[in-house]
């Protein structure tokens, strides 16, 4: 029998049933029924009619009118029950609201006071711990086409700590719901966690929803960049790894191929230079806005290597051999460069570094503001909200773009030196969001972070409109765009017309058989004339024929097709991902969340 349908007369609800139905309702009006038959509904001296005998006469009618009588019982108590429930519902609402009318507004402050205390409560209990991101509810379309993949409708499909950190890439066009049923949802579930985050806020439109999204979990953020904390690029970092996060602006720049290979580790050794100079004689200007003066400042840049010179007997050891490396370069390498190969290293280094000579880029980057500096250890050890907004109407596209760019190599280097730093807190998950992600992915600093960020807790959750846009950002680079999104294998697709994304959801998910059956029906009528019969008449011949055909053929099809994604509305997504140890595939079914 089927579980799900029977009643287990063990427990005190089917021996509740079992009592009130089964035994009072119909073994008590059946018995009633009988012997009120047996003695009153027929004359004990007359024969029963057909033969029956009086006991069985009786029982076969107790046994219908029984069965009747108790179901009507049955329904008619159940109305009384419903009743007498409704009318206690309705006293007690009278009580409450007797009582909540009596109530001084003292009272009432003191209530809502302590309500709201209560609150706080379970939101600091939630945040000392991460459950995972709830994404939406399967629709079951994968399910009923039989995909290995597939959840049943209705059942939530939620990631885990650790399948979150396996990160959360969202693809759709535009308005196609990507922030409203996606970023804003998981944000939201993200505060209401024990989770840090640094959002970008490329399109400079979501300092609102922040805002908002934080104070829904009553949580607050710290806005980076324009008007609010500033964050110098190169503090904390080595000369040689800050000189590697400006070789990744050249590359975004498309300058690291070809012949511009060459330029491009010319001025990256010229930085390095420069920086160890600051970093060993000007700390205090050790910034992208100092190392802007001393590459081209060449009176200051001689000073600084004479100074050098100069103090090299007061230098640990370790400091000696690094000077001195640097003031070979600059004396045996770079001033024996002709003049032209100068110029030519030069303007390779300005096309990155001159926005950040600008004021308001200075003041966001290099000095202190009245707001103060950022520590982006926050994210880890107190869960810290970080908004870096830099609006590209302000700083120029290309100074926002190096500027977005350099913040988020600075984020990973943090998060790769976590699990070295044992005074950090280890356990933290944060999140790493930016829409129109393709404005700052490079080849370099995203193959090698990503496929490592699992162990460092970062949960890594980009959009962009497609893998085209991926694509394109990246040169053209199709093996490098198939690397990262190797590292991105939680995917939320909603509708979009881009076919490179159409073709990479076709290539995961695969085909299918399908059985495709055409049925076919033909007839016909002939009627022929021929000869003289025996009344002089014509003879005439009919004949009709008729046919059917049926044909099964199996045919290779799309799992999931282009009609597919075009029926999509606003509110469904497809979901390609894994979750525990199995993958999942299916159309999911989102609520959109507004601020």
């Amino acid at each position: 029998m089927d579980k799900r349908y029977s009643i287990d007369t063990n427990t005190g609800w089917g021996a509740e049933w079992f009592q009130r139905w089964a035994i009072r309702r119909l073994v008590y009006f059946g018995i009633g029924a009988w012997v009120g038959l047996v003695i009153g509904l027929y004359p004990f001296w007359r024969q029963m009619p057909e033969g029956f005998g009086r006991w069985g006469y009786a029982f076969w009618w107790a046994l219908l009118l029984g069965t009747i009588g108790g179901f009507l019982f049955h329904l008619f108590s159940m109305a009384l029950d419903a009743a007498k429930v409704t009318n206690e519902q309705a006293k007690a609402e009278a009580e409450a609201a007797a009582r909540e009318a009596a109530k001084t507004p003292e009272q009432r402050a003191a209530e809502a006071a302590a309500r709201e205390a209560e609150t706080a409560q379970r939101r600091a209990d939630m945040r000392q711990q991460f459950i995972g991101l709830h994404l939406g509810d399967s629709v079951g379309m994968m399910y009923g086409r039989g995909h290995v993949g597939g959840v049943p409708q209705g059942q939530h499909v939620e990631l885990a700590r650790e399948d979150a950190s396996k990160n959360i890439i969202i693809f759709g066009g535009t308005g196609g719901g990507k922030t409203s049923r996606s970023i804003n949802p998981l944000l939201r579930q993200l505060f209401m966690q024990n989770a840090g985050a640094l959002i970008f806020d490329i399109k400079t439109d979501f300092i609102k929803e922040v805002g908002a999204l934080t104070n829904m979990a009553g949580r607050s953020f710290k806005v980076v960049g324009d008007g609010g904390m500033t964050l110098n690029l190169f503090r904390g970092c080595t000369p040689e790894l800050a000189a590697s996060y400006l070789k990744s602006c050249f590359l975004v720049q498309g300058q690291g191929s070809g012949d511009g290979a060459f330029w491009v580790d010319s001025s990256v050794e010229m930085a390095r230079h420069c920086l160890n100079l600051l970093n060993l004689l000007r700390p205090h200007q050790y910034s992208i806005a100092g190392l802007y003066d001393i590459v081209f400042d060449n009176a200051a840049r001689d000073a600084l290597v004479a100074e050098g010179a100069e103090k090299l007997s007061e230098m640990s050891d370790r400091d000696q051999r690094l000077f001195i490396q640097s003031q070979r370069f600059f004396v045996n390498v770079w001033n024996e460069h002709d003049e032209k190969l100068r110029k030519n290293i030069l303007g390779t280094m300005n096309a990155v570094l001159s926005p950040f000579a600008h004021p308001d880029m200075v003041d966001a980057f290099s000095i202190e503001s009245e707001q103060g500096e950022a520590d982006m250890t926050e994210l880890v050890n107190d869960g810290a909200v970080f908004l870096v907004n830099l609006p590209m109407t302000k700083y120029g596209r290309e100074g926002a773009r190096f500027a977005y760019l350099l913040v988020k190599l600075r984020f990973m280097n943090m998060m790769r030196e976590r699990r070295t730093r044992q005074d950090w807190n280890q356990d933290r998950p944060v999140a790493f969001v930016c829409d129109e992600y393709q404005a700052i992915v490079d080849p370099i600093s995203d193959t090698d972070f990503w496929d490592k960020s699992r162990s460092t807790r970062t949960i890594g959750i980009v959009s962009m409109q497609g893998v085209a846009s991926l694509v394109h950002a990246l040169g053209n680079n199709r093996s490098v765009a198939e690397a990262i999104l190797q590292n991105f294998r939680q995917r939320i697709i909603f509708r979009t017309e881009d076919e490179a994304t159409l073709r990479h959801i076709r290539d995961v998910l695969g085909q299918v058989d399908v059985h495709v059956t055409s049925t076919g029906y033909s007839a016909s009528e002939s009627e022929t004339l021929s000869g003289v019969n025996a009344f002089g008449g014509k003879q005439m011949s009919l004949s009709s024929s008729e046919s059917e055909s049926e044909n099964t053929s199996i045919q290779r099809q799309d799992l999931f097709g282009a009609n597919d994604m075009r029926s999509l509305s606003a509110d469904y997504c497809l979901f390609v991902g894994n979750v525990g140890d199995r993958a999942v595939d299916e159309v999911l079914a989102v609520k959109p969340l507004y601020v």
